[in-house]
C-alpha cells in the first residue's frame, strides 16, 4: 500500500535477487488510520520483546516519507496536496506510538532532500521545518536526520527541535562527521555502515586506526560473511 498507485522506479532486494518495484495500492482514506494503528501495535510489541525504544522510520522512500513528497503523494483528501496535509500521517504516526509506549521511548527519522527510492521533493525547505514543528510538541525522546548536504535547512531544524538531534552524515568520515558536531547541527552523529563492518569501532576511533570496508554484496541476506567475519583491529595486527 502507499499514498497513491504510482509504481517508483528503481529495483528492490529480494532472496531472489533484484526485482523491479510493485505498483502499490492506494489506501483509501479510512484505511489510513488502520495504518497508523499497525504503527502502534508495532511498537508496543517491540517494548513487549524488550526493546528499550522505536525510532519511526520517516526517512528514504518508505511509506512516511511517501506521505511526505509530492511526487508519491497525490491524494486529494486530507492526506494529499498542501505540506499541512501530507504532514499529517507522519504526526499521526508519532502521536500513536508516543501514546502508546511513551514519548521517552519514541524517536524518528527523516530525511530531507533524499531521493532514494525515487523520492523527489518540491518543497524540502518549507516541509521539514513545518512537519518538525508539529512533532515538536510531543516531546520525543530525539530526532534522527539524514544529512542531505543541506547545512542551512538543518541548522533551521536544530533551532526548532526541543529535545536530542541526531545527525548522519552517510558516506563520509569520522573528522566530517565530528565537524557537524563542532557546527552545532546535532548532538549526537550516528553511524551505520561503519559500525557494521567494524565490530570495535570506538577503539579504533580514539586510536585512529584505519576502518574495515563494508561489503555491499552482503548487506541483504546470505549467511556468516559480511555478519560475524569483519576481523578486529587486534585480529589484524596479530
Amino acid at each position: 500500500v502507499a499514498p497513491s498507485a504510482i509504481q517508483p522506479k528503481g529495483a528492490m532486494f529480494t532472496t531472489s535477487g533484484l526485482q523491479d518495484m510493485p505498483t502499490p495500492r492506494a489506501l483509501a482514506t479510512d484505511e489510513v488510520a488502520d495504518v497508523v494503528d499497525e504503527f502502534r501495535h508495532a511498537a508496543s510489541a517491540a517494548i513487549a520483546a524488550g526493546f528499550d525504544g522505536v525510532e519511526i522510520h520517516g526517512a528514504n522512500g518508505y511509506l512516511v516519507h511517501q506521505f511526505l513528497a509530492g511526487n508519491t503523494n497525490q491524494r486529494t483528501d486530507r492526506y494529499g496536496g498542501p505540506l499541512e496535509n501530507r504532514i499529517r500521517f507522519a504526526v499521526e504516526v508519532a502521536s500513536a506510538v508516543a501514546d502508546e509506549i511513551g514519548a521517552e521511548r519514541t524517536g524518528v527519522r527523516l530525511s530531507p532532500g533524499n531521493p532514494y527510492n525515487d523520492i523527489a521533493e518540491h518543497d524540502t525547505r518549507d516541509l521539514y521545518p513545518a512537519l518538525v514543528t508539529a512533532l515538536a510538541p510531543l516531546n520525543l525522546a530525539y530526532l534522527h536526520l539524514i544529512h542531505g548536504g543541506d547545512a542551512e535547512l538543518l541548522r533551521g531544524l536544530r533551532q526548532l527541535w526541543p529535545t536530542a538531534l541526531l545527525l548522519n552524515r552517510a558516506g563520509t568520515d569520522i573528522d566530517a562527521r565530528v565537524a557537524d558536531l563542532d557546527a552545532g547541527l546535532a548532538d549526537v552523529i550516528t553511524v551505520g555502515t561503519m559500525a557494521l563492518a567494524n565490530p570495535d569501532l570506538p577503539a579504533r576511533i580514539r586510536s585512529g586506526a584505519p576502518l574495515n570496508q563494508a561489503d555491499p554484496a552482503t548487506f541483504y541476506g546470505g549467511d556468516h560473511h559480511g555478519y560475524t567475519d569483519y576481523p578486529t583491529l587486534a585480529a589484524t595486527l596479530v
